[in-house]
C-alpha cells in the first residue's frame, strides 16, 4: 500500500469529518480541535514522505532524524500512519456520536468582576518570576540561552513555574476575551474599569517578555486559543477581523519565541535588533517547525524498534502525579521518559510522545483506539456540559458549562503532546485552577436577567464603547 494513498485517503476522512462536527455543533472549537489533532498527528507526513520519495518539501526536521532515528517508507511507517489516523478518526467519531447540538439560545449571566482576576494573575506572574531569579542570573553568566538552562537542569520548581504561568495567563485571557466583548457578551456581564485595560496591558507584556526569555511557547498558545474561542463564541457580534488580527499577532509571536529561544540570554536584546526585520515568516513557521514533526516521529520509533509494552504503566503514573514532585523528588516519571530512553534518544533536546502512543505503549495497538476513544468521550462531555447549563448548578459548575468546551479544544495540543498522563496537567492545570480563578470573580445577578436583552445592551465603562 502506497503511503502517499494512505495519507490522502486519511486527511479525506478527517476533513469530511470535521466538516461533519461544524454543522452539527456550529462551533470554531471543533475545527479548531481536528486541526490541532491533525497537525500534531499526520501534517508532518507531506514534508516526510515528499523527500523519501526524492522530492524537495523544505521541511526542518531533518536534525530529529539524527538526534532520533532516521524514518523509512517501510512498514512500520504505514503502520505509524494508519495508527494515527485510527486514533484522530476514532476521537472525531466519538465526539460526532456522543456529542450534543449547539443550544440556541444563551444562558442567564454571570458578573464579572476583573480586579480579583487581574490581582491572581499579576501575583502568579510575579511569583514565577521571583522563582527563577536564580536561573536566569545563571544562565547569564553562563552565557547560554535561558530556554536550555532552564529546560534540561532537572529542576524541581519546573512544574511549579509552569502552573504559575498558565495562572498567570489562562484566566486573564478569558477575562480580557468578556472585557472586549463589554455589552455584547452572552454569558457574562462585564464590570470594567478604565485602568482595568492597562493592568491587562501590563500583565501580557510582562508575561510576553517572561516567556520570550524562556522560550516558553505552550503557555502563550493556550490563552491565545482560549481567549480567541472564548471571544468568537461568548460574543453576540463578536469583530471576526479583530480575532482574526490577535491570532495573528500571537501566531507572530510564538514565531518570535522559536526563532529566538536558542540565542544565550547575555546577547539576546542585541541579537532581537539586528534580526526582528526578519522574522516574518509565520505561515513557514507553521508549516516547518518541528512542532509537526516531533511528535509525528515518535509511534515510528516505537514500532520500528519493537519497544517493550508497559501495560498500564501510564494509570499507574497518572494516580502518582497526585503527590507534587516538590514533595516526591523520585515519584514515578511519566510514559515519555520511557519512550526517550527505549528509542535511544540523544540527550539534551526535548522531544514529544505522541498522545497515540502513550496509549501504544500501555495497551498495544487496541490502546491507540482507545486513547482516541478516551479523547472524543472526554471532549463530548465538555461539549454537552456546555449545552446543559443550569443556573441553579453552583457557580464552579456553571462556569464549567459555560467554558468547558473552549477550555477542552484550547488544551489539545499540549494533550497531544503527551501520553495518557497529560489528562492530570488538562483537569488540574487548565481546567480546575483557572475556573476556580474565575470563581472569585464571578457572581450571579441579585436580579434576573433576561440575557436577549442584556446581550445588546453596551457597558459605557468599556474602553471603545459607547
Amino acid at each position: 500500500m502506497d503511503h502517499l494513498v494512505v495519507l490522502i485517503s486519511l486527511t479525506t476522512i478527517v476533513i469530511a469529518l470535521a466538516g461533519a462536527l461544524w454543522r452539527r455543533t456550529r462551533d470554531v472549537s471543533v475545527l479548531l480541535g481536528s486541526a490541532a489533532l491533525y497537525y500534531w498527528s499526520l501534517f508532518g507526513a507531506w514534508g516526510l514522505i515528499t523527500d523519501k520519495r526524492g522530492g524537495f518539501s523544505g521541511k526542518n526536521y531533518h536534525y530529529l532524524e539524527q538526534k532520533l532515528f532516521p524514518i523509512s517508507l517501510d512498514s512500520a511507517y504505514l503502520e505509524t500512519l494508519l495508527l494515527y489516523g485510527g486514533f484522530v478518526i476514532v476521537a472525531q467519531v466519538t465526539l460526532l456520536v456522543l456529542g450534543g447540538r449547539r443550544p440556541d439560545a444563551s444562558r442567564a449571566l454571570l458578573d464579572l468582576h476583573h480586579g480579583p482576576v487581574l490581582t491572581v494573575s499579576l501575583a502568579a506572574m510575579l511569583a514565577s518570576i521571583w522563582l527563577m531569579r536564580d536561573q536566569l542570573s545563571t544562565a547569564w553568566v553562563l552565557n547560554v540561552s535561558a530556554y536550555h538552562y532552564t529546560r534540561f537542569q532537572g529542576d524541581a520548581l519546573y512544574t511549579l513555574r509552569q502552573l504559575l504561568n498558565r495562572v498567570a495567563l489562562i484566566p486573564a485571557a478569558i477575562t480580557f476575551a468578556v472585557l472586549m466583548a463589554g455589552g455584547g457578551s452572552r454569558y457574562f456581564r462585564s464590570h470594567g474599569r478604565r485602568w482595568h485595560l492597562a493592568a491587562y496591558g501590563f500583565l501580557f507584556f510582562g508575561m510576553g517578555a517572561f516567556t520570550f526569555v524562556l522560550g516558553n511557547k505552550n503557555e502563550v498558545l493556550v490563552a491565545l486559543l482560549c481567549g480567541c474561542l472564548v471571544y468568537i463564541h461568548g460574543s453576540v457580534r463578536p469583530n471576526l477581523g479583530a480575532a482574526a488580527m490577535a491570532g495573528a499577532a500571537g501566531m507572530w509571536f510564538l514565531y518570535l519565541i522559536d526563532y529566538f529561544r536558542a540565542t544565550p540570554i547575555a546577547s539576546l536584546t542585541g541579537t532581537v535588533t539586528a534580526n526582528i526585520r526578519s522574522t516574518s515568516g509565520v505561515a513557514q513557521f507553521v508549516s516547518s517547525s518541528n512542532e509537526a514533526y516531533g511528535s509525528h516521529f515518535s509511534l515510528y520509533g516505537v514500532l520500528s524498534s519493537d519497544v517493550p509494552l508497559q501495560f498500564g504503566y501510564s494509570i499507574y503514573s497518572l494516580l502518582c502525579s497526585v503527590v507534587p514532585r516538590i514533595l516526591w523528588p523520585d515519584r514515578p516519571s511519566d510514559i515519555y521518559e520511557y519512550y526517550t530512553r527505549m528509542v535511544g534518544a540523544m540527550s539534551g533536546q526535548g522531544y514529544s510522545v505522541h498522545h497515540a502512543t502513550g496509549w501504544y505503549l500501555n495497551f498495544g495497538m487496541a490502546g491507540v483506539l482507545l486513547g482516541g476513544a478516551v479523547l472524543g468521550g472526554a471532549w463530548a462531555f465538555c461539549l454537552n456540559a456546555w449545552r446543559s447549563q443550569r443556573v441553579s448548578s453552583p457557580l464552579i459548575m456553571q462556569l464549567f458549562s459555560i467554558l468547558a468546551p473552549w477550555l477542552f479544544a484550547a488544551n489539545l495540543p499540549p494533550l497531544i503532546r503527551a501520553g495518557p498522563e497529560g489528562y492530570k496537567g488538562l483537569i488540574v492545570d487548565c481546567m480546575v485552577v483557572p475556573l476556580l480563578t474565575l470563581a472569585l470573580a464571578s457572581r450571579r445577578p441579585r436580579t434576573a436577567v433576561n440575557p436577549s436583552i442584556t446581550a445588546r445592551q453596551h457597558d459605557s465603562r468599556i474602553p471603545g464603547r459607547s
